[in-house]
Formats: C-alpha cells, sequence, structure tokens
C-alpha cells in the first residue's frame, strides 16, 4: 500500500476555470471550447507559460455574479494543455490533461481570469495497479454489467479502458468519470482523498443504477392485459 503523491511535481499557482458543470479528475481527459475572451487569455497565457489550468465547480447561485467572482468550490482538478487548436476568430478547443486534485489556499494577481496558490493533494490507501486489492475488479465487472444494460446508442455505453492507469486510485478515478453520477456526487468523489472510500462511493452510485436499469427493463416486459372481462 502507499499514498498517492502525484501532486509532488504539480505547480503551486495555477488559472482557475470555474464551471457550474464539469468536474474532472487525474489520468481523465477533459475537452473544452473556449469562447470567452478573459478564458482566451488563460488558455494563450497557458500555451506560453506552460501554466497549468485547474478546474473548480461554481457554487449555487453563481448566475448574477459569473462575470464576476462568484463563489467557487475550494477543491478541484488541475491539468496541462495535452492538446489545443486555435480558430480564426480566437477560439479555442483544448483537451486537459488530468494531473493531481488540488485546494485552493488563496486566490492572487489581477488579470482578467482567475489566479490561485493552491496546495496539490495527496491520497491515502492507494495501491501500484498490479497490486490492486480485490474490489477493483469487482468495479470493473460492475461497471461493465451495468453498460451492458444500457441501450446501443446510449451517450454513456463506454467501454472501460484503463491505459495509462498506474495505481488504483487513476483506475477508480477513470471508472467515476467515465460513469453518468449526479453532480454533487461527483464533487464529492473529488474531494474523498481516501482511495478505498472513493472505491466504495462509485461502486454503491452504480449499484444503485443498475438495479434500477434492471427493474426498469423487467417493467417494460411485462405484457399487460388491459382489457375489461
Amino acid at each position: 500500500m502507499t499514498d498517492s503523491h502525484s501532486g509532488d511535481t504539480a505547480p503551486k499557482r495555477i488559472s482557475l476555470f470555474p464551471l457550474p458543470t464539469s468536474v474532472f479528475y487525474p489520468k481523465t481527459y477533459l475537452p473544452l471550447h473556449i469562447f470567452e475572451p478573459r478564458y482566451r487569455k488563460m488558455v494563450q497565457n497557458s500555451i506560453d507559460n506552460d501554466q497549468w489550468i485547474g478546474m473548480v465547480l461554481l457554487e449555487p447561485g453563481y448566475e448574477e455574479e459569473y462575470f464576476a467572482r462568484p463563489a467557487i468550490k475550494q477543491i478541484g482538478c488541475m491539468g496541462n494543455l495535452e492538446k489545443w487548436f486555435q480558430y480564426d476568430d480566437g477560439r479555442y478547443d483544448i483537451v486537459l490533461n488530468g494531473r493531481s486534485r488540488f485546494r485552493i489556499v488563496s486566490e492572487v494577481g489581477d488579470s482578467l481570469y482567475r489566479e490561485a496558490e493552491v496546495e496539490p493533494l495527496a491520497c491515502t490507501n492507494d495501491f501500484l495497479l498490479d497490486k490492486a486489492p480485490p474490489q477493483l475488479d469487482e468495479l470493473t465487472t460492475l461497471y461493465r454489467k451495468f453498460i451492458e444494460h444500457l441501450p446501443r446508442k446510449n451517450a454513456h455505453k463506454v467501454e472501460l479502458d484503463l491505459t495509462n492507469c498506474e495505481t488504483l486510485g487513476e483506475a477508480v478515478d477513470r471508472v467515476a468519470y467515465m460513469f453518468d453520477s449526479a453532480l454533487d456526487q461527483k464533487q464529492a468523489f473529488l474531494e474523498e482523498l481516501d482511495v478505498l472510500k472513493r472505491l466504495d462511493l462509485i461502486k454503491t452510485q452504480i449499484n444503485l443504477k443498475l438495479e434500477i436499469v434492471q427493474r426498469s427493463r423487467s417493467f417494460s416486459k411485462v405484457n399487460w392485459d388491459v382489457r375489461m372481462n
């Protein structure tokens, strides 16, 4: 067993990109379309200076202050630009490569976009993947069983790919990212630093949805006779 120290090489000052619906995790990829001028500048700075970008979730009620500095969650995930493309009008398509969880220490700077001094967060109860406990096999089997029950064209019917995952924590994060959890559940998962507890969280969520899907399919197969006797 080991603790995860993926944050050891992470920067201590990053750009912040608050959004209302985006949560991602280390060793996952987040595609984004960047069109607001302040965030175009943020991306350009990231390209020029190799500055990482931290994704944080906006707190409820952000709408009135969206273009100012609305309240945000204090724990997020930061990553580097894996790919980027700039359109002629200045917009960007980017892909962020998740690298480390972080906690905001303080916001700094006076640029158009938000920046912060952050503390990279290490995780506990992690294992190298080849020494992972049997709970990981149980989780991946459960995930595959769940997607088998989804309709063929369902957007969430995505085969599990643990390529490049080196630890239990990275594998569990990958499963959670591919699974369609509610937004508050995604944030709670992000904030949980105990890998085994994270595994239990996502396993419980998948089990619940699997039960709902199975019951729904069973119900749809019932041959109801509604004729009056």
